[in-house]
């Protein structure tokens, strides 16, 4: 017994630990395979991961823009490149998700974009290959999550890169269908001891006892599951995914109201 429960704690800190890697690029930059681009890593702070996600993209337009002397406009809902005969000079390779646990910050969401950006702007740029090392997979979505945890409970949060929630998960839903049905099992054995011949009353009585305490031992645990597989479901769908991907560039028609004219096409990033 000693040694399951060892066993089930070393699977569970190494899951957490595992959880908390970080990408090697969060520790030194890759090199660029050519000379068109540089690597840079930028970040972003919020309450939640869409503003974390904004400020550090934010911050990646205006890396890009730096590099080539590209004006930016940025308010709360976009950002804007003015100039329409300028490439875009950015392109972002990974992202990683965190959180403050300390400090003024804390209960914060800090996302970190690795990004390759040109040396310099309207050029065509050769971004070379895309940098294997992410440690970022596309999340999975609510229904999808949804659908993995009603198969296997735990699964959809593991999906969603909360890696601890939901191994937990998995093991303590084991543990209670295991603990219950061992329960129903031993009820059983007493209940065939009471039915058999030639039982005596004190071993029929004993039987009895222990009959109803496993039977409804059982019941409690297999409820206990079933409370667990349900806020399973629940936390699988509306739990926010630890990593979000999808950032688009959409061409869009600007137009200055003062000047009473259209300055091209642009590119604007929308959140």
């Amino acid at each position: 017994m000693k040694k399951g429960l060892l066993t089930i704690l070393l699977v569970v800190v190494s899951a957490g630990a595992w959880a908390q890697n970080e990408p090697e690029w969060m520790y030194k930059l890759p090199k660029a395979e050519n000379y068109t681009y540089e690597f840079k890593k930028v970040s972003g702070t919020g309450y939640t991961i869409g503003e974390a996600k904004k400020e550090a993209f934010k911050q990646a337009i205006g890396e890009a823009g730096y590099s080539i002397t590209l004006p930016v406009i940025s308010d709360n809902t976009d950002i804007t490149l003015l100039p329409q005969t300028y490439n875009i000079p950015i392109k972002i390779e990974c992202d990683y998700t965190t959180m403050v646990k300390k400090g003024a910050e804390k209960g914060k969401y800090v996302v970190w974009l690795l990004c390759k950006v040109a040396v310099r702007g309207n050029i065509n740029v050769d971004w070379g290959r895309k940098y294997a090392n992410c440690n970022v997979t596309q999340e999975f979505k609510n229904g999808n999550a949804l659908l993995k945890s009603a198969f296997v409970p735990g699964l959809g949060q593991i999906g969603k890169r909360h890696y601890v929630e939901g191994t937990l998960t998995l093991i303590s839903e084991a543990a209670l269908a295991g603990a219950g049905t061992l329960c129903y099992l031993k009820a059983q054995d007493k209940l065939d001891i009471m039915h058999s011949d030639g039982v005596s009353y004190e071993d029929f009585t004993n039987s009895r006892t222990t009959y109803n305490r496993l039977r409804d031992a059982s019941y409690v645990i297999w409820g206990a599951a079933a409370g667990l597989y349900v806020f399973n479901l629940f936390r699988a769908y509306t739990m926010q995914p630890k990593y979000r991907d999808g950032i688009s560039l959409n061409p869009v028609i600007l137009q200055d109201e003062k000047a009473m004219m259209a300055p091209g096409v642009a590119m604007r990033v929308r959140f």
